[in-house]
């Protein structure tokens, strides 16, 4: 069998059990980052009297600087080590969350969220790119990984809302300063070995200051691999997803507030997603070997969009939404594993880091400008009718990329193995 029809749940190596825990924890936790901070943000940013404007600004703000680094974050991935990096980072997340109740102002929590999203863009990143380097982009484990992050996705909201209804934002916060903390934790935990060896079993180079400077060659390298169809696919439906995602994890939060829910409620229906998302992640292996992996990415995709811009059709009738969320969480749950494994198959030995900056970058791009575009919306026309208009577009945009994945993938059965220069 060839390396480029491998069967898909075809495991390349054994990772030992310590070494996945300590990735898939870190993926958990840096993952779910944002939906926790989902509930909690905008319920402080709407205590301290936030326009729907400013609500938006303020999530964006999260993934702002992210949104800029991520490239040079993960090439720095691929030269110094996965560890190395999120080493340097992951303090940020232990500590900011407790000084939002201290600075009660909206340009502090702005400028919070700025660097406290570098924590768990960062984390999440480096939980993908370890998928590839240690795991070689196998769909068994990443479908694993994908699996596991439903525990803190479920959890994590339900929990925020309930801490935030019981102590307020000191209780809230608390609650993601211990979220930081361990997601802290679990990169300590990391394996070693693979961080140590390049590819050519070179020892990799130490951390030094000037590597914090981002360099112009990354960043080509990184928009170089857009020329692999399989990557440039993956991109746009990053955008469509996440900009689903962002209104999911922001204007979502404030429609159910406005209809009498509270916060414990709140991020029930947000964790309740996820919670059936367990599905969607544990089909993943076998509906890849039986249909094209690029056309079951793009199903999802328009599921996600059309789950969450429904919202205000169902009224304040829990049952519904929460019907809703569970279609969301079934299409986000498949999505998020083929995802993963089609671009690090793709992307490459020595590409890992670049190929998750290159998707990061148009993650937190959308994640950052979505929630602003829609508070402008909203503010004119209405909180009900910007589900809509936002709806719209998103399906809208679905038909070229369709087209797009017809003319340059057609129905080859993994895409994900399909590059230039093979």
């Amino acid at each position: 069998m060839s390396e480029s029809h491998k069967a898909p749940d075809e495991a390349p190596l054994k990772v030992p059990i310590a070494s996945q825990a300590a990735i898939y924890a870190t993926g958990c936790f840096g993952n779910a980052s944002e939906n926790v901070y989902s509930v909690i943000l905008p319920l402080w940013a709407i205590m301290l009297g936030a326009s729907p404007l400013m609500v938006g600004i303020l999530i964006g703000a999260r993934h702002f600087l992210s949104a800029g680094l991520a490239i040079h974050g993960g090439a720095l991935m691929d030269q110094i080590g996965t560890r190395r990096v999120l080493l340097a980072v992951g303090i940020i997340g232990a500590v900011t969350p407790w000084l939002y109740p201290t600075m009660p102002w909206l340009w502090a929590i702005f400028m919070l969220q700025l660097i406290g999203g570098l924590s768990s863009a960062f984390g999440w990143m480096g939980a993908q790119a370890q998928v590839g380097e240690v795991m070689k982009g196998s769909p068994l484990y990443a479908s694993r990984m994908s699996f596991c992050l439903r525990f803190t996705q479920i959890s994590g909201p339900p929990m925020a809302g309930i801490a935030w209804d019981l102590g307020g934002p000191w209780g809230g916060f608390t609650f993601l300063g211990i979220w930081g903390i361990s997601q802290f934790l679990a990169i300590l935990a990391l394996p070693k070995p693979p961080e140590t060896k390049t590819e050519t079993d070179t020892p990799r180079p130490r951390l030094k200051m000037g590597d914090a400077i981002p360099r112009l060659a990354n960043y080509q390298a990184a928009f170089a691999l857009l020329a692999v169809p399989a990557i440039a696919l993956i991109i746009m439906l990053t955008v469509l997803r996440i900009s689903s995602g962002s209104i999911h994890f922001s204007f979502y939060v404030v429609y159910l507030k406005e209809i009498g829910y509270t916060g414990t409620l709140i991020g029930t229906l947000i964790g309740a997603g996820s919670f059936f998302g367990f599905g969607g992640a544990l089909s993943a292996v076998p509906l890849a070997k039986r249909f094209p992996v690029h056309w079951l990415l793009i199903i999802c995709v328009a599921g996600t969009v059309f789950f969450v811009f429904i919202t205000p059709l169902l009224g304040a009738v829990f049952i519904m939404l929460l019907a809703a969320a569970a279609g969301r969480g079934i299409a986000s749950g498949l999505s998020q594993p083929l995802m993963i494994t089609m671009l690090s198959q793709a992307a490459g030995p020595g590409n890992q880091g670049k190929a998750v900056g290159l998707r990061a970058t148009a993650n937190r791009m959308s994640s950052s400008l979505i929630p602003v575009l829609m508070g402008l919306v909203i503010e004119v026309v209405g909180l009900e009718a910007g589900f809509y208009v936002f709806g719209g577009i998103l399906m809208a945009l679905l038909i070229p990329i369709i087209c797009y994945a017809n003319r340059t993938l057609g129905t080859v059965p993994h895409p994900a193995t399909r590059r230039n220069d093979q």
